[in-house]
Parts: C-alpha cells; sequence; structure tokens
C-alpha cells in the first residue's frame, strides 16, 4: 500500500511540473504556430505525456459545420517512432529543447502533419474530435469514425480547446504504434493542457489579429507602406543571396483627386478599394501587392526582370 501510495505521488507530482512546463511554452509562445508546436510537443514527447501523435484541429471559421486539421507531431510508421525515440532518450533534451528543435524543422513537415492539415472534419459525426467538439469534454473510448485512417480509435483522446469565450478546437492524440491505453492521471493531464492550450491559442490568435490590422490599411485590405518597406528589404536579401531578379511596379491613379472633388469621397473610397481588389486577382502566386499610400499602389514582383517590367509599363 505504502509502495503504490509512493507510486500515485510521484505520477502526480511529475504531471504538476509538466502542466508547469507547457503552461510555461504557451505562455512565451505570442504567435500561433509556436504556441500550436508546443502543445504537441508537450503531449508526445517523452518527458511529457509520451503519448506516440498529437493533432491539432480547429473549428472553421468559413465554415463552422466543419473542424480543419491545423497541425501535428508523430512518427510516420512504427520505425521511425522507435528511432525517434531512442534518439530522444540517447539525447535526454528538456522540453524547452525539444520545442525549440520542432520549430526549427517546422519549415519541412512531415507525412502525418501534411495529412492533418487536409483533413476537415464533419461536427456532427462520429469521431472522437468531433465528440469532444460537441460535448465540451474529454472523449475516450468513443467514437466509430477514424477519418479514413488517420485516427487510432483503441488508444484515441480527445479534449476540447476552450478559449476565453468559444471553444476553438480539439486536441487529439493516441498510442497508435505502442497500444498503450492511458492512465487516469495521464487522461486527466491531457485535459489540463487542452484547457492550457485553449487559452494559449485563443491569446495567439488575438496576437495575430491586432498584428494583422497593424500592418493592413483598413480601407483597402492590402499591407500598407510600412509592410511593403519591409516586404521590400526581405526581397531584396532574397534575390542577393539566391541571384534572382526582383520587380516593383509602382502604380498611380491619375487624376483621382478629381473624383473627390466632383463624385465625393465616398465615390474616391469606392475607386480605391476596387482597385485593390482587381490587383489582389490578378497577381501570382509569390506576387504581394500593396497600397503605398494615397492614390499609389505596388506590386513586389519576385522574378520579374527588367523586359517583364517594361511589358507593365
Amino acid at each position: 500500500m505504502d509502495d503504490d501510495l509512493a507510486r500515485e505521488n510521484e505520477a502526480l507530482r511529475r504531471a504538476v511540473t509538466l502542466i508547469h512546463e507547457i503552461a510555461k511554452l504557451v505562455r512565451e509562445s505570442l504567435e500561433l504556430e509556436p504556441t500550436c508546436y508546443a502543445v504537441l510537443t508537450g503531449v508526445t514527447a517523452g518527458v511529457g505525456l509520451g503519448l506516440n501523435r498529437a493533432m491539432l484541429f480547429f473549428v472553421d471559421e468559413t465554415d463552422r459545420s466543419l473542424l480543419r486539421g491545423e497541425a501535428a507531431v508523430g512518427p510516420k510508421d512504427a520505425a521511425e517512432a522507435d528511432r525517434v525515440w531512442k534518439s530522444i532518450a540517447a539525447a535526454a533534451p528538456d522540453l524547452q529543447t525539444l520545442h525549440e528543435v520542432g520549430l526549427r524543422e517546422q519549415g519541412s513537415p512531415g507525412p502525418l502533419d501534411r495529412w492533418v492539415r487536409d483533413t476537415r472534419v464533419d461536427i456532427e459525426g462520429d469521431s472522437p474530435v468531433a465528440l469532444a467538439l460537441r460535448t465540451g469534454a474529454t472523449v475516450r473510448g468513443a467514437g466509430s469514425d477514424d477519418l479514413d485512417g488517420l485516427l487510432h480509435l483503441p488508444t484515441a483522446v480527445a479534449a476540447p480547446l476552450r478559449g476565453r469565450e468559444v471553444v476553438r478546437g480539439v486536441l487529439y492524440a493516441d498510442n497508435q504504434y505502442t497500444g498503450l491505453q492511458l492512465d487516469p492521471i495521464t487522461e486527466l493531464v491531457f485535459s489540463l493542457v487542452a484547457d492550457h492550450a485553449g487559452q494559449g491559442i485563443d491569446s495567439a490568435h488575438h496576437y495575430e489579429q491586432v498584428a494583422r490590422q497593424a500592418r493592413t490599411d483598413a480601407l483597402t485590405g492590402l499591407g500598407h507602406h510600412g509592410a511593403m518597406m519591409e516586404a521590400v528589404i526581405a526581397a531584396v536579401a532574397q534575390a542577393r543571396a539566391t541571384g534572382s531578379q526582383l520587380g516593383l511596379a509602382m502604380i498611380d491613379l491619375d487624376d483621382f483627386k478629381r473624383v473627390n472633388d466632383t463624385i465625393g469621397h465616398l465615390a474616391g473610397d469606392a475607386l480605391l478599394a476596387g482597385v485593390a481588389a482587381r490587383l489582389r486577382a490578378q497577381v501570382r502566386s509569390g506576387e504581394t501587392a500593396f497600397r503605398y499610400g494615397g492614390e499609389e499602389f505596388a506590386v513586389l514582383l519576385p522574378g520579374a526582370d527588367r523586359a517583364a517590367l517594361g511589358v507593365l509599363g
């Protein structure tokens, strides 16, 4: 009995420490992607909860009947899982180090991450992910839909991501490769991690919204002068590093003042918004339109040489 109590106390101590470490990572991650990865690392890392795989699904803002896959962490198969776990065990990194390493590798998402990002989940469906969102509670051992083989139902656990005012989505995890079932303490910690994640994701959404507004012209929705200058500096550095061409097209609306003076400023605003919409519709992938100021616009054109810019003129 004393040994059982000692083991339970040790498990609780580790659980409290882990929750503190994950909460610290989430608080330090102002932007959405680092916040997501902090949560996923804490759920899967051996120094964390140690689950084989973890995934995040957010309520789709354009179609609230769906959840869209946002990010995932986990090996592609059992062989890779064994290799990764042995490597981590040998290096014995802490959670902060694993998080930093993972962020550096996020530019090259793995097969699981790509699969999750391409996935849409019907909120009314019978997957553990949908059930967790609808019930607002942690779900384990429930649901019949594995989302075309993405989820491992025998070991699946899913919990809602509660923001300050709304449920943002669902945190999902499983032990696809070990087949281990969650013990009660791990399930409780998973639920608490989801609660912290919901608050952190809420804050990250707000931060990114404010950052977008600060870089965006309110009338046209295009990046403003400051955002353009930052983009130009970065594009010039990239062009120099790669030896590639770079163009910048400047666009000025002739006699715009006459529109304001004869038809009115509301008509002038509508004209500017219309030009911006036309530019957004015409720019190709990799090109970016900006409102430089007043009736002046600009389009950053990576890869465009003098000949191409002459044609534009």
